[in-house]
Order: C-alpha cells, then sequence, then structure tokens
C-alpha cells in the first residue's frame, strides 16, 4: 500500500531501520511496551450486559479496572481513497490524532486468536493501557481495561486480564510453559479521530481513520472504524452507517480484526500443526526459536522459586540456546541491542547455574559412593557428603531466588519481551531461510574444528591444559548443535540430522565436564572430611574412578566430534 500520513515514514526508510527504528520512528520518545505472562486461577469478572460499563472492581496491582461491551464496525479504505459522507445522518465534532503502539500477546499456537480472544498492551491515544477482548454468546465483545505501570516489571500482564483469558478459553487453556503468552505482532497506528454528533449535539459513536504498520512483516493497509460510545443505545445507528457507507463504495473490511491482519494466515497453520518452511524469512524462523527460548525463562517463574524438579536445568537451557542464538545469527541481528541482552542473560544464567552445577555434582557423587560396594565405604563419608553438598545446593537456590526477586531480573524479563515485539533485524534477515541460515551455522563449526585442533595439538589429552580446551569444544558444539535444532523444523530431515550429530558430541564432552567438575569437589570434601574427623577413603576410591573415565569419554569425544564436522 502507499504512502503514510505524517508520522509515518516510507515503506523503505522502515524496512532500513528494522522493527526497532520503525518503532522509534512513528513513536519517537515513547517507552517501548512489551509482555510477559503468568498463570490464572480465578474466573473472570461478571458479564455486565450489553452496553452496559461498570465502575472498577478492583485496585491498582493489575486487575481489571473497567469493562464494556465493545459495539463497532470496520471498514476498508484504500490509502488515497476520501472519508464518505455522512451527511444528514450525524455531524462531526472534535478531531484529534493519535499516535499509538500496540503489542499483542498469544501462546505459541495462537490459541487467544483462535478463540476470538485478544490481549494487547497499546500506548499512546485516549485509551492506552492494557485491553484484553473477549468474545460473547450473541457475537459481541466484551473489553477490559486496565491502566499501564511504570518501571522494571511493567510488561506483566495484569491478573484480572490473564483470570479473565483463562477462562475465555476454558479447558482450551494449557498449563506450564504452553500458557506463556508472548508478543506475536506490534501495530503501529496513525488514527485520526472525530466524534459523531446527534440533531442535539451529543457524542453517539467516534469515527476513526486508521492507517497502521504491522511490524514484523511490515504489512500495511488504511481502514475506518465506526463504534458506539458506551452510553448509546441504538445499535441500529451501526446499520445506518453502514448503509450510508455502502452508497459510497466503503465496505465492510474482510479482515475480523487488526491483529486477524497482521497475523494473515499463521493462525490457520498453528490450527493444523503446520511448521515453518525453507522458504519462509529467516528473520521468522528465527523469531520462532527466540520466543520458545524466552517463553522456557519467563514461563518457568514459579517452579524455578520452588525448585520444582528439573525447572531450573530447562530454564538454564533455555538461556544457553537465547545466548547461543544470538551470537551465532549475529549478522541478522543490530548487536547494539543483542549484545548487552546476552550479557544480562548470562547474568541469570550464572544465577542459574550455581544450584544446577550443585544438583548435578550432588546427585553424582552421591549415586557414586552409594554404588561402592559396602567394603568400600568407610564411617560416615555419604552423611557428610550429602550434608555438604545439599547444603550447597540450597544456598545457590536461596541467591537464585533473591535475583528474581529484584528490579535487575524484571528489567531482564522486559527486555526480552521487548526484543521479540520489536526484532532488531538487520542485513539479510528477510530473505529465505534455507539462503540464509545454513551458512552461519556452518561458521559456528568452523570454530569448533578449530578448538579441536588446538586441543590436539596439547601433548597430554587428559591433561589440565587440553581438559580446558575440551571444554571450549564442547560449548562451540553446543551453539552448532542448538542453530541446527532451531534450522530443523524449518528446513527438515537434514538439519535434523546434523542436530543430532552435534547432540552426541554435547552428551559426550557434557558428561566429561560433569566428571571433571565432580572430581575436584571429591578434592574438596575429602579435605572436608579430614577436618571433621571422616575418613575420606571412599572419596578417593570414587576420585580414582573418574580418572579412568576421564580417558574414555576424551577418546569418545573425539570420535564424535569427527564425525559431526564431516561433510
Amino acid at each position: 500500500m502507499g504512502g503514510l500520513r505524517p508520522g509515518h515514514p516510507p515503506a523503505g526508510r522502515l524496512r532500513g531501520r528494522g522493527v526497532r527504528g520503525a518503532a522509534r520512528a512513528v513513536h519517537r520518545g515513547r517507552p517501548r511496551a512489551r509482555g510477559l505472562v503468568r498463570r490464572a486461577r480465578r474466573p473472570p469478572p461478571p458479564d455486565p450486559g450489553p452496553g452496559r460499563a461498570v465502575t472498577p472492581r478492583c485496585g491498582p496491582g493489575g486487575a481489571v479496572s473497567s469493562q464494556q461491551v465493545e459495539r463497532e464496525r470496520t471498514f476498508a479504505l484504500s490509502d488515497g481513497q476520501q472519508l464518505p459522507d455522512l451527511d444528514g445522518l450525524l455531524r462531526t465534532g472534535r478531531s484529534q490524532v493519535h499516535r499509538m503502539r500496540a503489542v499483542y500477546l498469544d501462546t505459541a499456537d495462537l490459541l487467544l486468536i483462535r478463540h476470538r480472544v485478544t490481549l494487547r498492551r497499546r500506548e499512546g491515544g485516549p485509551d492506552e493501557g492494557w485491553h484484553a477482548k473477549l468474545p460473547r454468546p450473541d457475537g459481541s465483545r466484551l473489553e477490559l481495561h486496565a491502566a499501564m505501570t511504570q518501571g522494571p516489571g511493567r510488561t506483566r500482564v495484569p491478573a484480572g486480564h490473564l483470570r479473565a483469558v483463562a477462562a475465555a478459553l476454558g479447558p482450551a487453556w494449557p498449563t506450564g510453559v504452553e500458557a506463556t503468552l508472548l508478543p506475536v505482532a506490534t501495530l503501529l497506528t496513525e488514527r485520526t479521530q472525530t466524534d459523531l454528533l446527534d440533531d442535539g449535539g451529543s457524542v453517539v459513536a467516534t469515527l476513526c481513520d486508521d492507517r497502521v504498520v504491522a511490524l514484523p512483516e511490515d504489512r500495511r493497509w488504511r481502514e475506518l472504524e465506526v463504534e458506539l460510545v458506551p452510553a448509546a443505545v441504538d445499535d441500529a445507528l451501526l446499520d445506518e452507517v453502514s448503509e450510508r457507507f455502502a452508497a459510497q463504495g466503503v465496505l465492510p473490511s474482510d479482515s475480523p480484526s487488526k491483529l486477524g491482519r497482521a497475523l494473515g494466515k499463521r493462525p490457520d497453520r498453528a490450527a493444523r500443526g503446520e511448521s515453518l518452511r525453507s522458504r519462509d524469512p529467516a528473520a521468522a524462523v528465527l523469531h520462532s526459536y527466540l520466543s520458545t527460548q524466552v517463553a522456557g525463562i519467563v514461563g518457568r517463574e514459579e517452579d524455578l522459586r520452588a525448585d520444582a524438579p528439573d525447572a531450573v536445568h530447562k530454564a538454564r537451557v533455555a538461556t544457553r540456546r537465547l545466548r547461543s542464538a544470538l551470537r551465532t545469527f549475529d549478522r541478522l541481528l543490530d548487536r547494539e541491542v543483542t549484545d548487552p541482552l546476552r550479557d544480562e542473560v548470562a547474568w541469570l544464567a550464572g544465577l542459574l547455574g550455581a544450584p544446577r552445577d550443585a544438583e548435578v555434582v550432588r546427585d553424582r557423587v552421591l549415586g557414586r559412593l552409594e554404588g561402592l560396594p559396602p567394603e568400600l565405604v568407610v564411617g560416615d563419608v555419604v552423611g557428610l557428603a550429602r550434608a555438604c553438598l545439599t547444603e550447597e545446593h540450597a544456598r545457590a537456590h536461596e541467591a537464585l531466588v533473591e535475583g528474581m526477586s529484584g528490579e535487575r531480573y524484571l528489567a531482564l524479563t522486559d527486555s526480552l519481551l521487548d526484543l521479540l515485539a520489536d526484532p532488531p533485524w538487520r542485513g539479510r534477515a528477510g530473505r529465505r531461510a534455507d539462503e540464509v541460515l545454513p551458512a552461519l551455522v556452518e561458521k559456528a563449526a568452523g570454530r569448533v574444528a578449530r578448538s579441536v585442533r588446538r586441543t590436539r595439538a596439547h601433548d597430554d589429552p587428559d591433561g589440565p591444559e587440553a581438559l580446558r580446551e575440551r571444554h571450549v569444544t564442547r560449548r562451540r558444539a553446543k551453539a552448532v548443535r542448538y542453530a541446527w535444532e532451531a534450522l530443523a523444523p524449518a528446513l527438515g530431515p537434514d538439519a535434523a540430522e546434523s542436530a543430532r550429530r552435534w547432540e552426541e558430541v554435547t552428551e559426550v564432552l557434557g558428561e566429561l565436564q560433569d566428571v571433571v567438575v565432580a572430581r575436584a569437589r571429591l578434592l574438596e570434601l575429602a579435605a572436608t572430611a579430614e577436618h571433621a574427623g571422616v575418613p575420606s577413603f571412599s572419596l578417593g576410591v570414587v576420585a580414582g574412578e573418574d580418572r579412568v573415565a576421564v580417558a574414555d569419554l576424551t577418546a569418545r569425544g573425539d570420535e564424535a566430534v569427527d564425525r559431526a564436522l564431516q561433510p
């Protein structure tokens, strides 16, 4: 579609700047909107009935502050088309121009829009704030509104909205990470809003001339909305307006909503369980993968605080995958945006890593000690090891919860969702995935090959220096594995097979690293045992067995790397 009115840069400039640049160009000076998710447990507020607004039911803290039944019609209008005439039916009153930015949130499989539910955070305009729109049996929609908050954590969806959304979806509402709501589209709208007056001069409706840019796809269109004010009692007015518009060639929009038009065929593909394709843009493939990792972090907050089984491990893996993707595919991203974000994700990964490493060492050491023949277990070494390692894990988990309770964590979650709402694409991100992404993965594989050569240059393959370099090899191999896993849904079996080969490398070298870390911890436990008067003999037996395991794992790791590096 053609150019926009003043305030909207032309299409070429939007593409050149990327999503984040477009948002800044249209909404210069406004804070960026983002979104986050929590699970809902309570039913929504009662339906106020047709055309009735209600007074606020809930106080500050994110609950629903007002609700009303939405009564509006949307019409298609070309870019240069004149506004239709309503003379003789309604008079026009005051006009205002608003520039708005709305971030829409949904599940990964777009459950909300597929159930005619929308959830957004809108900046700008007279009704800025959080909006949830819920379907009603008569075909209308109930709109809930809540004010925005500022500062770290401002992207957290109001609790009342979440309860209402969950109730609207009923049994279809998922649990766990699948219930995470993430940005799926960002709409930049220049709205000319005009009051429509009856013969007595009272405002009975508003006419909105909207020029829309939908990100990240950069779709553009123009449309009209006519919405009755809450006090209006005659719905027939909308029919009269529609007839007047139709007589002038202005017909109802084919799209059910702005979001529906922005998403295009994505909801239908999600309903059929279709994955992305190799011909889809590289940006779309990466956005899907990044969304999965962000959900794996922010969607596990409650489980992380409760130290639920495997929660720390899965969240830590998500941080690794996220950082790795931002590094491997950095040629398609604005590093001025993503590098600081990688640093903050590394901070969170450190908080997660301490309890996870303590958990791994505890389970490995205790498992090895308890597996020794009884004659090799001397003294209460098992009890001592259990007490020390359990205390270490408890301290690490306490530090994690403390970190997640601070403003730095809240700011990080804001930034993660901003990454999805305004992806800072650059370069060839808009090209086909199969033309752009494999070469970047092969470049990452080249970094593994260089690390392998440095490892094999050491005289002692099991010595400290070689083991440190093998750890570097493992980290780089993980980057390649994660990258192929990101591409596999779109690129198919060949990418999946490459991911499988690199997974073998990371699993063997990961086991090697676990042995190395546990062996160091065994030496510390031995010193603690001697100080406490507990014999350390059993710990020495386990350490000796681990030394043999190191030699076996290094050999297996070399074989796995060689297979993965083969063309």
